[in-house]
């Protein structure tokens, strides 16, 4: 069969009850490349693209957050179009996912990429070839391919209404003018957006950590862009080093729309011990945070766990605070990873969960936790806990000196 563009390649695989391969690929530079599979005119599984790696992990943190894939090795090239797939045949044979969830996160990456293409051809000429050969050749869920495409094309039209035909999702937000964007927003809001925007976060991935829809979120940042505070630039696919984190509830997509502008408290004084806070939720260190602050503690949050050793290395908290639920690396990792660092070996680390049975606390002491705290984490049990720990940790740093006691040395 000869080439055909690509959007009449979809139609032509549906209409012709086709199984095997379709491979789409643009004539022009960037040269982005996808693969649909098929299995009797129905979808499959799709693939490729600029960032397949954040794709599929944005889907799982989607539908399962709590899904741990700290013991995966990731390729350091994804060039196995079905190692995505793969994986979530054996986390399903695990009884790690469900049927429903799988088919979801299949969903979801079948219609990023529809819409990657349905964008792709506005701009360049992309053709559609055929291949029988495929090796999915015992696919879990078959999809009804005229049903994603329209699904796919609609949110497509919603992105288009919004005047957003010219940019990418798959592109990320970063700074381009500090004390531009730094002077229209209150001190909360522009730490908060700051630590989104950090040149690792497409829009996509932005849409997942705060949990707003793509268009609202892209709404909410397009007047930055278009002032100058903010650009839009590539950034490569993830890799084992970084993954976008689970929803967190955040409001910042509300925050940049309806900023109050109210001063920024600082109740600490510039001695008092260091906090650090390790959790994906944004709301959950924010709340912390405050805490923390009205107690006259610094404090920082870190949202990403798998960028945490460099920072607190850097910073050597008193104490830190794990979430014990994350995507990716759970808060044991975390913890076991700390403590085979020699400048934090002797830090406290406190879990932060609401699950702390048996197992959980024997696990913890695995991995040399000092101790849980429930979610929500309460004041004075907070400020107990820290003052607990921190002045141990002191003590056995300064241990007494034995010529200053007032007991005899042996002769």
């Amino acid at each position: 069969m000869s080439q055909l563009d690509a959007l009449s390649a979809i139609l032509h695989c549906i209409q012709k009850q086709f199984s095997g391969r379709l491979n789409i690929h643009s004539l022009s530079p960037p040269n982005e490349a996808w693969s649909l599979y098929y299995y009797m005119g129905r979808i499959t599984w799709a693939s490729g693209g600029v960032h397949p790696l954040r794709r599929w992990r944005r889907a799982i943190a989607r539908t399962c957050p709590k899904l741990d894939l700290g013991s995966l090795e990731f390729p350091s090239e994804t060039t196995d179009s079905c190692w995505e797939y793969d994986t979530l045949c054996q986390f399903q044979d695990q009884q790690q996912l469900d049927r429903k969830q799988f088919q979801k996160i299949i969903v979801d990456c079948i219609v990023e990429v529809l819409f990657d293409v349905l964008q792709g051809s506005q701009a360049a000429v992309l053709v559609g070839e055929l291949h029988e050969e495929t090796s999915i050749t015992k696919p879990r869920v078959v999809l009804k391919g005229d049903a994603l495409l329209n699904y796919a094309e609609r949110q497509w039209q919603q992105w288009c209404e919004a005047d957003f035909a010219g940019y990418s999702p798959n592109l990320a937000p970063v700074i381009a003018n500090n004390s531009l964007l730094k002077s229209s927003l209150s001190e909360k809001v522009y730490r908060r957006l700051a630590v989104l925007v950090n040149s690792r976060n497409t829009l996509r991935d932005l849409s997942v950590i705060v949990k707003k829809d793509l268009v609202q979120l892209t709404q909410s940042l397009m007047p930055r862009i278009e002032k100058g505070s903010l650009q839009l630039v590539r950034v490569p696919d993830l890799n084992e080093k970084f993954t976008p984190s689970r929803s967190s509830g955040s409001s910042i997509a509300t925050d940049l729309v309806k900023d109050d502008q109210q001063p920024q408290k600082t109740n600490h004084k510039a001695d008092s011990p260091l906090i650090a806070c390790i959790d994906d939720s944004l709301q959950s260190c924010e709340f912390l945070e405050e805490l923390l602050q009205e107690a006259g503690y610094r404090s920082f949050f870190i949202i990403d766990p798998l960028q945490a050793i460099p920072e607190l290395i850097a910073r050597k908290p008193a104490l830190i605070f794990l979430d014990l639920i994350m995507p990716v690396v759970n808060g044991y990792e975390v913890c076991a990873q700390i403590h085979r660092v020699e400048q934090l070996k002797d830090t406290p680390v406190v879990f932060l969960t609401s699950q702390d049975g048996l197992v959980d606390r024997v696990r913890a002491k695995l991995v040399k936790a000092s101790g849980f705290l429930s979610k929500p984490v309460d004041p004075d049990t907070l400020i107990e806990t820290i003052q607990r720990l921190v002045m141990a940790s002191e003590k056995s740093s300064n241990p007494p000196n034995p010529s200053n006691s007032g007991g005899t040395g042996r002769s």
